[in-house]
């Protein structure tokens, strides 16, 4: 292909080389509508506003197409017009849809931008007034929806902005009006044109509209009525504003109303000179002034803010325009500058400190002397609003007050605006509030910006900058202040923008330390991010920063974004420069250890930590003598965060090999004890407590603080009650301290020690009724080492073997108790077997060793816990137990195959154990077959229905496969599963377009066969409707793409078309769900599915399926699954010889069902299968079986059908059963009772339910 030359400036070359993907397209439908004329199918406008509107965040992009798009469009409008001769003959129709394109682009680029690209020739006006009338006439009688749903409002968006370019002639408007020219006597009446007359009625209608075309109108008007032959229309203009914001009308029009006048008389002072609106800023102050404290300004932010956009451009009106002489500039604003040489630098350096002489406001008559300048009164009074409006709730309002704030100052003397400064910094004050705070940053940076704000006030303004970077008030439950935050970090950005090096660099060294703060501490992204980017443009501008550079590279707009990172690893690079840790830590140290969040509070314990090894000395002289008091306080926040801050630094203390003095060892091993006395685990906050106290051991054992047995004790207990606590977290951290408590204390294998721990357990697990102390005790012993549990192994393997089981009772029945038992198995049977591997063991009986009954019991009881699907109200509680499950066979199958831990180092020395028995310490106990267990159990749950269990299973599958040091024999066809598994340990598993294709090629392999379709019946059959039809059709194609030479061990009539194996593996598995709704139901509706896609149609497979079917359906009282049967009934009623008519008795049967619902489906199968085969069914009785089913209500009392069901059997040619088989479950006499008793069968209750089939 060849590339456009740059020389080549084409429309197209200029296309290729943007970054619109549709560009082309946008070309070439602009092509079609001008050569058509406009009469393109709306469809196509509808699809490039749809284009359009994907570059809604990123505008910019469409920039360089604009013209290229919006003048054919706006010259085929004229186009249009033109030949129509009238307006009133116009289609209406194509101005709608072309004026709905460039209305999308006004949308998406601004109208500003789109405005540019409009004609703007002085014959266009009338016509286009003239068009604007017609289309508010047609919307004026039409209704709301059709205004919406044609595009009435585009299309008058469109015109008024169109006109706000055409009002810009460079002639009088009474030279275009032709009206004028028809008159006998043009000097006689008003001075305004009747052109204009027209278009400012039509604008005050739109004024009271709350659509897009106020803004428009605004727009237009404040264009219009600026230029200056309109000063009569202004001065009505302003008189029927006035009239309009004092007169009390209909509350729902004022409502738009009052902001529409506001907003155009704010476009008007905006737009127009001073020598021509001088004289109308009294009666518009006014009434701002009114309507400032007016109900309707309190409760519209919208109002408030175009207020006091309309009192700063009033108050402008008054003063002259100027730049102030005393305002401070900097020489050069060039980044270049902090690149140059150093005696330039100097050089710089002496003329900005001449600057800094030149405008100090009070130096010593260095000041140049000002004219006078005369500040009328409502300067001040404008002024005093502005600074209310910087107090304001809403943000719109202060940012309109801080803009108009720097826009009055800049008119001011110096001494008025050194008193409005003062005044703004009054905002500061403790007492009031964040808007306040807010507003005051927002008017600081303003004013800095325009060099309002001069150096002298930057060292009261700099601390009052570092206390906003600061602001965080708590206000119940959360706190406010991240609003501040920001704003302070845009003032720091601002000042460095603003200010030279020489000015900076003092007050710099102040903000640098408290931006880094923000930077890395701070809980909102967005706050982190502007003070990185202010602290980024101090480094850029002012340049002479200890590793500056090496910080902006760490602390970027990426490495921010998440919270944890920032906490712990920007931070942690940045605290290596002396210059800014002792800020960084002071901020954790008094501010986030004490959030108000939890979740920050931990992080900013993990933060301090990793702090420590920068200065050790500190920590233990300084933190831990600030921490230590407040683990008493009364603050919960701070009393958690200052424990989990001790635990956290004695633990990073530790990992330094720094070692705390006796007097900070005695008073950390009092800090439990203190909590316990003062009873700070009971009441509020208790339970987040307990967790730190937790951790607090952990780290204290960890440590080796010497501590006396009584205080030991008092530990002990503490970890012993945070295991029984119901909280799962607690329960975590408990085990996490009993661990290190028990390496740290507990050393001996004493009998009051076992009994301590290790039997407490056991009978805890084994009696207690508790289930929250059993799930502690679970977990409880797997955090035991080998020495305390050597004497009682085999008891505690029993007992958690036992707590694994469902004992049937839903009641008794606690799923966390379950999942903490595995994890607690697991966690012992690695402890056992680890000694056993490092020779250590010393059992009586050398052939019960642990890793035999890892083998022979453990093993056997995950691959039953693989099968628990016990529910209660919160659901599939039981897939909790098959994830750890899976989790312990993967690492139990580590150790049969004699995989060692890479902590543990075999003892050479040790004589091995020959008794008689094999040493199978070095061997591997993992047998084929249970390799084959191992893996089945696995891909079964990998094709199941929950995502989260799926993904657990797909990941644990891929782990096991692709270890080397698993011997391949262990697991059948392991080479073949590696290359359907595949290496890519990124895939996601739970993603059912992902794993069930790869998971189905197991049934190439008949010992996965049964593993595989348990699973994946309960996924294709099952309630979710996305997950079956992505299974099944993932099965589908695996059985219609079958090879059949690449099976192995089958012989190629195995894998015919009818694929019996498929058959008798359904078969098996809807024997195994025998008498299981939750696995029978989907394996039937997988049956339906695979012979409604064709997969199965032989006959000897339904004979072999129907009478499994039949035994399923003894005792049935299940509404779905009896209709799932009736729908593979109606598959095998289609094929040949006696499954025929085995289905059509048996579907015959089902129409004098107990349930409606069964009656009514199986009757609609056996209409559907007369009309497809009812020559073949009935011979030629068809059209007498269609009508008796037809005309029948089957779902309607069972004693009125009796007579066409008797009527289908002699059609059918089928033997009627006996009559009691096929009354409902109910005896006869108990129905002839209840017919007696009740006239009415609805009468009763139980007899409508009955009747409905429940």
């Amino acid at each position: 292909m060849d590339h456009p030359s740059e020389d080549d400036d084409s429309l197209d070359v200029r296309l290729a080389r943007s970054f619109v993907q549709e560009a082309r397209i946008l070309l070439e439908f602009v092509f079609r509508v001008k050569e058509a004329k406009g009469e393109v199918n709306a469809f196509e406008f509808k699809k490039i506003q749809t284009i359009i509107v994907k570059y809604q965040e990123q505008g910019q992009l469409l920039e360089p197409h604009l013209e290229g798009i919006i003048s054919p469009l706006m010259e085929t409008l004229q186009n249009r017009v033109v030949e129509a001769g009238n307006v009133m003959d116009v289609d209406l129709s194509v101005v709608k849809k072309l004026c709905s394109i460039v209305h999308t682009l006004m949308t998406v680029c601004g109208y500003k931008t789109v405005v540019k690209f409009f004609p703007h020739q002085a014959c266009d006006l009338e016509v286009t007034v003239s068009l604007l009338e017609r289309c508010h006439q047609e919307v004026t009688v039409s209704s709301i929806l059709k205004e919406e749903s044609t595009g009435d409002w585009e299309t008058k968006c469109t015109l008024l902005l169109w006109l706000s370019i055409l009002v810009l002639i460079p002639f009088d408007m009474a030279s275009v009006d032709t009206a004028l020219a028809d008159c006998s006597d043009s000097s006689s009446g008003s001075n305004i044109p009747p052109l204009v007359k027209r278009i400012i009625k039509i604008c005050k209608e739109y004024l009271q509209s709350p659509g897009p075309v106020r803004e428009m109108s605004g727009v237009l008007l404040s264009r219009l009525l600026t230029r200056p032959d309109m000063r009569a229309a202004l001065t009505d203009f302003v008189e029927w504003s006035s009239e309009a914001l004092s007169r009390t009308e209909d509350e729902a029009i004022k409502i738009f109303l009052v902001p529409g006048v506001v907003g155009v008389l704010a476009a008007i002072f905006k737009v127009g000179g001073r020598d021509m609106l001088l004289d109308t800023t009294v009666p518009v102050w006014q009434d701002a002034s009114q309507l400032a404290t007016s109900s309707a300004a309190n409760r519209s932010p919208l109002l408030r803010k175009l207020l006091i956009k309309l009192m700063q451009r009033v108050s402008l009106m008054h003063l002259p325009p100027r730049i102030a002489a005393w305002r401070y500039t900097q020489n050069s604003r060039s980044l270049a500058q902090n690149l140059a040489s150093p005696i330039l630098q100097v050089e710089n350096s002496i003329e900005s400190d001449k600057d800094l002489k030149y405008v100090q406001p009070h130096g010593e008559n260095e000041i140049p002397e000002e004219e006078e300048l005369d500040v009328p009164e409502i300067i001040e009074e404008v002024i005093e609003q502005l600074l209310t409006g910087l107090r304001d709730k809403d943000t719109v309002v202060r940012w309109s007050a801080a803009k108009g704030v720097g826009l009055v100052t800049g008119r001011l003397t110096l001494t008025l605006a050194d008193e409005v400064v003062g005044s703004v910094l009054e905002l500061f004050r403790p007492t009031e509030g964040d808007g306040a705070w807010h507003g005051g940053c927002l008017a600081l940076a303003e004013l800095a910006r325009r060099g309002l704000l001069l150096p002298a006030r930057l060292s009261a303004v700099v601390p009052v900058i570092i206390k906003a970077l600061h602001y965080d008030v708590r206000k119940g439950p959360h706190s406010v202040g991240s609003h501040v935050r920001d704003a302070a970090a845009y003032v720091s950005w601002a000042f460095a923008r603003a200010y030279s090096s020489a000015l900076m660099r003092d007050h710099f060294k102040q903000l640098a330390p408290a931006l880094l703060t923000i930077a890395c501490y701070d809980r909102e992204v967005n706050c982190r991010r502007a003070a990185a980017a202010a602290f980024q443009e101090g480094v850029g501008r002012q340049g002479d920063f200890e590793h500056g550079i090496d910080i902006v590279n760490a602390a970027d707009y990426f490495s921010l974004g998440t919270r944890s990172h920032a906490f712990c690893a920007v931070a942690v690079y940045i605290a290596q420069f002396e210059d800014y840790r002792l800020s960084l830590i002071d901020e954790i140290l008094n501010v986030k250890i004490s959030h108000w969040e939890k979740s920050l509070r931990e992080l900013a314990a993990e933060a301090l930590s990793l702090l420590v090894k920068y200065d050790p000395p500190y920590f233990e002289s300084h933190v831990l003598e600030t921490l230590v008091p407040w683990t008493l306080s009364g603050d919960l926040c701070q009393r958690h965060g200052a424990t989990l801050g001790i635990a956290e630094v004695i633990r990073a203390l530790h990992d330094c090999s720094f070692r705390l003095t006796t007097e900070k060892e005695r008073r950390v091993a009092g800090i439990v004890p203190a909590i316990e006395k003062a009873r700070l685990y009971r009441g509020k906050g208790g339970e987040i407590m307990r967790a730190a106290v937790s951790r607090l051991i952990e780290c204290t054992a960890i440590l080796g603080v010497p501590i006396p047995p009584k205080i030991q004790k008092v530990l002990h207990d503490s970890i012993d009650e945070n295991l029984k606590h119901p909280n799962g977290d607690i329960q975590f951290c408990a085990v996490a301290a009993l661990k290190a408590f028990i390496k740290g204390y507990l050393l001996s294998e004493s009998a009051p020690t076992i009994a301590r721990t290790t039997s407490k357990y056991l009978q805890i697990l084994k009696r207690d009724a508790n289930p929250a102390a059993q799930r502690g005790a679970a977990l409880a012993l797997g955090a035991l080492p080998y020495y305390l549990l050597e004497p009682v192994w085999k008891d505690a393997v029993d007992v958690l073997c036992a707590a694994m089981r469902l004992k049937g009772n839903p009641a008794d029945d606690d799923a966390e108790t379950r999942v903490n038992a595995v994890r607690g198995l697991t966690s012992v049977s690695e402890t056992l077997c680890y000694a056993e591997i490092k020779h250590v063991w010393k059992p009586l009986d050398i052939c019960a060793t642990p890793l035999r009954v890892v083998r022979d019991q453990v093993m056997k009881v995950f691959f039953d816990a693989l099968e628990d699907y016990a529910i209660d109200n919160r659901g599939d509680v039981g897939s909790w137990v098959r994830e750890v499950a899976m989790e312990g066979i993967e690492r139990c199958t580590y150790l049969l195959c004699g995989i060692r831990d890479p902590s543990i180092q075999t003892s050479v020395n040790m004589k091995e154990p020959t008794n008689g028995c094999e040493n199978l310490s070095n061997g591997v106990l993992l047998s084929e077959a249970m390799g084959l267990q191992v893996v089945g159990g696995l891909a079964k749950q990998a094709v199941e229905k929950i995502d989260r269990v799926r993904d657990v299973a797909g990941r644990t599958l891929q782990r096991l496969l692709f270890n080397s040091e698993i011997p391949t024999a262990c697991i059948p066809h392991k080479e073949e599963l590696k290359e359907i598994f595949s290496d890519d340990f990124t895939l996601n598993w739970a993603a059912p377009a992902i794993s069930f294709p790869r998971l189905v090629q197991l049934l190439k392999f008949p010992r996965y066969r049964s593993f595989v379709l348990s699973g994946l019946v309960i996924a294709i059959g099952g309630l979710a409707d996305s997950l079956g039809k992505v299974s099944g059709s993932a099965l589908v194609d695996f059985l219609n793409g079958l090879d059949q030479s690449k099976t192995e061990g089958r012989s190629e009539q195995d894998f015919s078309t009818n694929l019996e194996w498929l058959a008798v593996e359904l078969g098996r598995v809807l024997v195994s769900y025998a008498g299981n709704d939750r696995g029978a139901i989907p394996t039937l509706k997988t049956i339906d599915i695979l012979f409604g896609r064709g997969i199965f149609s032989a006959s000897k497979i339904a004979v072999d399926l129907l009478s499994l079917i039949r035994q399923e359906l003894r005792g049935c009282k299940d509404v779905a699954k009896l209709l799932a049967v009736i729908s593979i009934l109606s598959h095998f009623a289609s094929l040949e010889g006696l499954v025929r008519s085995q289905s059509v008795e048996q579907l015959l049967n089902f129409l004098f069902h107990r349930y409606p619902k069964v009656r009514k489906v199986c009757a609609e199968q056996l209409y559907l299968l007369l009309l497809q085969m009812g020559e073949q069914l009935v011979g030629d009785s068809a059209e007498a079986a269609l009508e008796v089913i037809g005309e029948t209500c089957w779902d309607g009392p069972i004693d009125g059908i009796t007579a066409d069901r008797d009527q289908l059997y002699g059609l059918f040619h089928v033997e009627p059963p006996p009559r009691q088989l096929l009354l409902p479950s109910k005896s006869r006499n108990a129905r002839q009772l209840l017919a007696s008793t009740l006239k009415d069968e609805n009468e009763s209750y139980s007899a409508l339910v009955d009747a409905a089939g429940y």
